[in-house]
């Protein structure tokens, strides 16, 4: 009886094991076989056969899909525009609230003018001090004048006619002198005048003539010496009294100005606005997520610092930022299509109006991925599109109509030629068919030449490159699979797009699986796969970017289990699946029903 037990045990264990086996290759084949390409795939008739795709003819669209940000075209910034006297700047003290309506000449924000009014006050005495400076050093000026006026028309002549009266007086006294000394020598000939009497009159006439003498010396001193000295101070006091002047004209100037400048200050400590719009603050965020910047009453801002936007509600954009791999392909002028997470159901059109040349800046915690401005410009409007929100652009790269196209992963390169593997019409046997490639991306690629509608190709060429007959190469070349492009000829952008469908790259620590071989083509498909599912570009998978299918799985896929799936847990899990080793190499696990594929 206890063998029961154990039997059973057996049995469920291995039906876990299918399941794990089973769930395995869901997770990982049905994204490789392009589950949302179900309706245009086929099965061959044997049941090993590898997947086909019918080809088809149809539209062929390019687009770049991002997730940007809503904001005015137009804005127009209200700035704090009073001079900080300190490090701290100044205090809101009144503030409309955010989101609200305002007409042109509301107020929007009042700051604090306490000190700017204490320092009007000062500043106010400061200019009456100047103001008594300045009439005090015109009088001295207008004195300097006059004094010069006065010497010249006054002092100067009143000494000059002193000292010329003088000189008068003294020459009537010589020529009286000498007069009377003449007579004297007449009489002292006759004797009636004595020696000493007539050295008299002869000294009167010697000091007749010294005092002639230093009457006309001193005349001279005035006009020569001491009219100029008294010139040179009377031009020297103008001067300095006239600079004077000027120094206070230019003090009481600043004074006033000053003045006037903290009025100007503490009126625009009343913020008014300019225009009829709604009211949005300047909040910013920092690269932690933490306010840096805060706008409420109570806090400071800075001279120049962003207090309000008044958005233009008929000007609006999106600021997306595109992923440096794909930012060649845009240029402005593209046409887009505009989605809103506030407005699902709603789609805008709009037009790429300009690309940054230089990068964004990226935060502490960003990746090592650059990423590009770039303005859409909304065309029309729509009820409730405001600043911030969130949308969902598709950049329209290239629309081509009825055209033949195909799965990237159903071409391969040889010898700079690509082909897609068909079968003959017996069934039997698989060919190359050379074709020529048109525009791509990185799902479907355009053939030009080489396929018809209606023909079934298979879908991993590259898988079927070494059972299916190519022309030779020259020596020491091998098929390039990288699809470089020749030095002298520029490769087409679909063929770009191709040979990066069709790289491959070596698993972590170990040597690269040959060409075409399972664990070679299944892991380049999971590389592939990984950024088209990851929608936010963060390098991380959680449930909902998962399709319906392997949604259940996500915790298994999840090794640390921390609510997301990095790459390298992707590419553990698609290790873990290996085809099965009798099925032709590079067959993917066969559809429902059919033999799965081997668990490592």
């Amino acid at each position: 009886m206890a063998a029961v037990p154990e039997n059973r045990k057996k049995r469920r264990r291995w039906a876990a094991l299918r399941t794990v086996a089973v769930v395995s290759v869901l997770v990982l084949a049905l994204p490789a076989l392009g589950f949302t390409l179900w309706p245009k795939l086929s099965w061959s008739a044997k049941t090993n056969g590898p997947l086909m795709h019918v080809v088809e003819r149809g539209e062929f669209v390019h687009e770049i899909t991002d997730r940007g940000e809503v904001e005015s075209a137009n804005s127009e910034e209200i700035r704090c525009e009073v001079k900080a006297k300190g490090a701290g700047g100044i205090t809101i003290i009144e503030i409309v609230p955010n989101g609200a309506i305002i007409r042109k000449g509301d107020v929007l924000v009042k700051l604090d003018s306490s000190a700017l009014e204490i320092e009007r006050t000062n500043q106010e005495i400061v200019c009456r001090n100047s103001e008594a400076n300045l009439i005090q050093a015109e009088n001295v000026f207008k004195t300097a004048k006059i004094a010069k006026q006065e010497y010249l028309q006054g002092q100067f002549r009143q000494e000059t006619e002193t000292i010329q009266n003088e000189i008068f007086m003294v020459r009537e006294d010589l020529s009286r002198a000498e007069e009377y000394y003449r007579y004297s020598q007449k009489l002292a000939l006759r004797g009636y005048v004595t020696a000493l009497q007539l050295k008299a009159d002869r000294f009167a006439v010697e000091k007749a003539k010294s005092a002639l003498k230093i009457g006309e010396t001193k005349l001279e001193v005035l006009n020569k010496y001491t009219k100029e000295k008294m010139m040179i101070q009377l031009e020297s006091d103008i001067k300095t009294a006239e600079a004077m002047l000027k120094a206070a004209k230019a003090s009481h100037r600043l004074d006033t100005a000053q003045f006037e400048e903290i009025n100007s200050q503490i009126e625009k400590c009343t913020i008014r606005a300019p225009h009829e719009g709604q009211v949005v603050y300047a909040n910013e965020s920092g690269w932690r997520g933490a306010r840096e910047v805060i706008i409420a009453a109570g806090e400071q801002v800075r001279e120049q610092q962003t207090i309000i936007r008044l958005p233009d509600s008929e000007a609006m954009q999106v600021l997306a930022k595109v992923n440096e791999a794909k930012i060649s392909l845009v240029a402005p002028g593209m046409p887009a299509t505009i989605r809103l997470d506030a407005f699902p159901d709603e789609q805008l059109y709009g037009v790429v109006e300009h690309v940054n040349d230089f990068p964004a800046p990226a935060g502490f915690f960003s990746s090592s991925v650059k990423e590009y401005e770039t303005k859409i410009q909304i065309q029309g409007t729509l009820p409730g599109l405001r600043d911030g929100l969130t949308a969902e652009v598709r950049i329209l790269i290239e629309r081509i109509p009825d055209v033949l196209q195909v799965p990237v992963q159903a071409v391969f390169e040889h010898g700079g030629k690509f082909y897609c593997v068909m079968q003959n019409k017996k069934g039997d046997r698989w060919r190359a068919r050379n074709v020529s490639l048109g525009s791509a991306h990185e799902n479907f690629v355009v053939i030009n030449k080489g396929l018809q509608e209606g023909d079934e190709v298979v879908l991993h060429a590259a898988a079927y490159r070494e059972r299916v007959e190519l022309p030779e190469l020259p020596a020491g070349r091998g098929s390039d699979l990288s699809l470089r492009p020749a030095p002298d000829r520029p490769l087409p952008a679909g063929k770009a797009l191709a040979s990066a469908a069709q790289k491959r790259g070596p698993p972590v620590g170990g040597k690269a699986p040959p060409s075409g071989s399972p664990e070679r083509d299944s892991r380049a498909m999971a590389q592939r796969l990984f950024p088209q599912f990851d929608k936010n570009n963060d390098g991380r998978l959680v449930q909902d970017e998962l399709p319906e299918p392997m949604r259940p799985q996500f915790s298994t896929i999840d090794a640390n289990g921390d609510g997301g799936i990095d790459r390298g847990e992707w590419m553990a899990a698609a290790a873990k699946f290996r085809p099965n080793r009798d099925e032709p190499a590079g067959n993917p696990p066969g559809p429902p029903g059919s033999r799965p594929g081997k668990i490592q």
